[in-house]
């Protein structure tokens, strides 16, 4: 289980969301019809301009799961990454 902390020291409006490669690309595309969509989700979190938000994630298989902000435009310009869980 891991916490992740996520703090907006931008401008603009971001958010984190956790998800497969399709999860994330669907989201995309929807982000894309309705920019301004509030999340409630326990995977993503939108925060405004000097917000800070948390997701509690709890991992239950090993394997790689992506992060992005998937604001329009965002995604594209680098805002992605991703966590590698192992087995114990």
């Amino acid at each position: 289980t891991i916490k992740f902390v996520i703090k907006n020291s931008g401008q603009v409006k971001h958010e984190f969301s956790l998800g497969t490669d399709d999860e994330l690309k669907e989201h995309y595309e929807t982000m894309k019809k309705f920019p301004d969509m509030e999340h409630d989700e326990p995977s993503k979190v939108s925060l405004a301009p000097g917000k800070q938000g948390q997701i509690i994630w709890h991992f239950t298989k090993a394997g790689e799961v992506k992060f992005a902000c998937l604001y329009p435009g965002h995604f594209d310009a680098g805002m992605k990454g991703q966590v590698t869980v192992v087995k114990k």
